[in-house]
């Protein structure tokens, strides 16, 4: 008997958070009739005062902070939340940004992310949508992907795949008939994209696959080519647009008005100086290839100095334009 009320009494503390977490907030105060008629109307649950206030009791107990009647003299709510709705709207903007979550799942985590609000603040978003959506994956297994490849990092082994690219018919079709066999170490986010960071099987060089490209994992019994201490992650995660390279010291001669640019993609860490009055020189260490094609946004306001290599590239990138200028 002693165990079925303890788990009465926790069944009825974990229903008044969720009727206080779903139907109050600041400017929606519930009385005691009301967290009454929740208990019956969402869990079909008889209870009086001496119960509701006895749970209210426990919640407090917990480090939960529910406002107090005689204060307000109108009704209870629930003042601190898992997530406030401004940081509520921020995660629910990135997730429709991310091209790497399909559509389905999108609509999804939404929904989750604003189960933790009051049915009232979630009004304050229905608005919001998911901004051209056709540009979403149509790959519907990128979840999945996401836990196998953490599993394989985990285990530290091997993992093999379909890789695939879009078609003509605007679908995903497989690059090649031969799987990708790799060695994984990393995920990073890059350019609204989720990559595997690796090493190809007979390769020494990292490279980077699309995780919303990749199609039918399997996590091998294989240990990895090269340990995870003989590969540098970190500088590896610095690079651009995820282009895979050795980093090399580059220099930028900018015009001020790209400072904003600069330091967005690459930081607050980078060594800057000012050159004359209208430019700046950036020094940076990056792969050149993510570097090279990033400076082409800014043409007319960034200018490759070095490495020589990396600034003639850059001519010919120029020169062979589609325009015939």
């Amino acid at each position: 008997m002693k165990n079925d009320k303890k788990l009465t009494d926790k069944a009825n503390t974990i229903c008044l958070y969720r009727i206080l977490e779903k139907y109050s907030d600041e400017e929606h105060l519930l009385s005691m009739h009301d967290i009454i008629g929740h208990f019956e109307d969402d869990y079909g649950m008889k209870i009086d005062r001496r119960t509701v206030y006895s749970s209210m009791d426990t919640l407090t107990k917990l480090g939960f902070e529910i406002s107090e009647y005689d204060k307000r003299r109108q009704g209870y709510y629930l003042m601190t939340r898992l997530f406030e709705p401004s940081e509520i709207r921020l995660m629910m903007d990135a997730v429709y940004s991310q091209r790497s979550i399909p559509q389905k799942q999108t609509g999804d985590l939404i929904e989750k992310l604003q189960s933790v609000l009051s049915i009232h603040q979630r009004k304050n978003y229905k608005h919001l949508f998911s901004f051209e959506s056709e540009k979403k994956t149509q790959n519907r297994t990128v979840f999945f992907n996401i836990d196998s490849l953490d599993l394989a990092i985990a285990r530290k082994v091997k993992v093999d795949f379909i890789y695939n690219q879009y078609g003509l018919d605007k679908r995903l079709h497989p690059r090649r008939k031969e799987r990708y066999v790799v060695s994984p170490y990393s995920m990073v986010c890059d350019n609204q994209n989720y990559y595997l960071l690796c090493i190809k099987e007979g390769k020494v060089d990292l490279s980077y696959y699309r995780i919303d490209l990749m199609k039918d994992i399997r996590v091998l019994d294989k240990p990895l080519d090269f340990p995870s201490s003989r590969v540098d992650i970190n500088t590896a995660r610095k690079t651009v647009y995820a282009y895979a390279g050795k980093p090399v010291d580059i220099v930028l001669r900018c015009k001020n008005k790209a400072i904003g640019g600069v330091i967005d993609e690459f930081g607050t860490g980078i060594r800057i100086a000012a050159d004359d009055e209208e430019h700046f020189i950036a020094r940076i260490k990056a792969a050149p290839q993510g570097v090279l094609y990033w400076t082409m946004q800014y043409l007319t306001d960034i200018e490759i100095l070095e490495p020589h290599s990396m600034r003639e590239k850059a001519i010919e990138f120029i020169k062979g334009n589609s325009y015939g200028v």
